[in-house]
């Protein structure tokens, strides 16, 4: 009779998508040859955690519905890993139609000011809607000059390369950029810079930091590409990938070392404070670079370089945010279809930043990043999240620890990802956008790392 080896194991700290993902394909490895344990520091699971359920206005009866925080969309192009695991999975998404207002803060009264520019989303609204107040004249110009700046900024994320470290040897920044091609300061501040912060729920000197590799490759990617969102919210995807799995909640991971070949974990249990630890033979840290610093002394001042900020996303009921003169557009938008009505977003900027008010069918108001203020008693829940940025030198870094040679480093200068059995996954653990791709791509490198097929690859 043949002995089979013993049992890898292994600890994933961790339980948002990333973290989920390395530990579904290594428990379902077809050799059988991990054992893993999830450390969550929260009382549930983390990738839903944020979302919040609510009963419609119609009355007790009615189905709850799960508003996904934040939402969870995806665009052919871009998300090629995550496209393939939902179908493995038969998750199904929906290409969804959106309807973006841009508008601006008033810098003395913190009121929206009429919109300036309405978007359709996946090209279902041609010609563009004029706003209500923007005369015909004002309206023909604007859109013919957005056009041309759209236009000309697709040519030049298309054939005008960014400076890269290993192209150039010096890495270029979004506003370094936007300066080389000529992009006008108009259209960069009140359509590009909106627009794209709404997606990485940054500041605009934030979002401007960022490489331009990482934007340009984006708008590369998804242009005339359509978007979708999980149907029937991100719970199901977590359902998916965790079944089975063992999981130690309200555990806060205090440090991760090596000892001798294996790696030794410490946890605090929130609920009673007793502390405890175990050898692992691998352990996987799918969390935000400033608690990779707290826990594991080797990559502590490499990832301080790495930014991050906190995102508050409020769901609400604070109607005097959405400007009266936009509502008669909405209903416009609704009665030119026969199918479902595109749904609303009210994206507004001031001089630093962009809040984003999303318009839910559930009749509930959802804002990400908010800047203007929201009446208190007005609100249903409140989320607040860690975002990691991007920058010249962090992209550098991330590139450095994933095995990407960087000009003028050594590799055996620099920590690699899986030195000492210990992994990094997560939305940042790649070479692009801190989005859900990343997430994916990042569990799939370490399960080839650690010669583990991937279910949805085969």
């Amino acid at each position: 009779m043949e002995n089979n080896p013993p049992r890898k194991k292994v600890a994933v700290v961790g339980t948002g998508m990333a973290g989920l993902v390395i530990a579904y394909i290594l428990k379902n490895d077809p050799c059988q040859r991990f054992e893993v344990e999830l450390f969550e520091k929260q009382d549930k699971l983390s990738l839903d955690s944020a979302s919040h359920t609510i009963l419609p206005q119609g009355g007790e009866g009615d189905k709850q519905e799960r508003l996904d925080l934040p939402m969870r969309a995806l665009a052919d192009g871009y998300y090629e890993n995550l496209k393939r695991m939902y179908d493995y999975f038969g998750i199904t998404y929906g290409s969804r139609r959106f309807v973006y207002s841009l508008s601006t803060l008033s810098d003395s009264s913190h009121e929206q000011v009429s919109p300036y520019y309405v978007h359709s989303s996946n090209n279902h609204q041609i010609p563009p809607l004029r706003p209500e107040g923007l005369s015909w004249a004002r309206w023909l110009i604007e859109t013919c000059y957005l056009a041309l700046c759209y236009y000309w900024f697709t040519a030049c994320c298309f054939f005008v390369a960014p400076r890269t470290v290993e192209s150039f040897g010096a890495e270029e920044s979004l506003r370094q950029y936007v300066g080389r091609i000529c992009l006008p300061r108009y259209y960069v501040k009140r359509y590009l810079l909106p627009m794209m912060s709404s997606v990485t729920t940054c500041s605009h000197d934030a979002l401007l930091d960022f490489p331009a590799i990482d934007v340009v490759d984006y708008e590369r990617k998804t242009f005339r590409k359509p978007h979708y969102t999980v149907l029937g919210g991100v719970q199901r995807v977590e359902k998916e990938l965790s079944k089975g799995l063992k999981n130690w909640l309200a555990t806060k991971v205090t440090s991760v070392e090596n000892v001798g070949t294996e790696v030794k974990v410490t946890w605090a249990n929130t609920l009673d404070g007793q502390n405890h630890s175990k050898l692992f033979d691998h352990v996987i840290l799918a969390v935000t670079p400033d608690v990779i610093g707290a826990i594991f002394e080797p990559l502590r001042s490499a990832v301080a370089a790495v930014p991050t900020t906190t995102v508050q996303i409020v769901i609400h009921r604070d109607f005097s945010k959405i400007i009266d003169c936009s509502k008669s557009l909405w209903r416009q938008i609704a009665s030119n279809r026969s199918d479902l009505a595109p749904q609303p977003f009210h994206i507004c900027s001031n001089a630093e930043a962009t809040e984003s008010t999303h318009e839910h069918p559930s009749a509930y108001l959802i804002t990400n990043h908010p800047i203007a203020p929201i009446d208190p008693e007005k609100v249903v829940h409140t989320a607040t999240l860690t975002r990691v940025l991007r920058s010249p030198t962090s992209r550098q870094i991330v590139n450095s620890i994933f095995e990407k040679k960087v000009s003028g480093q050594e590799k055996s200068q620099l920590w690699q990802n899986g030195d000492g059995n210990v992994w990094l996954v997560g939305s940042w653990c790649w070479d692009g956008m801190v989005l859900l791709e990343g997430c994916v791509g990042s569990a799939m490198r370490v399960a080839n790392g650690l010669g583990v097929q991937v279910p949805w690859m085969q």
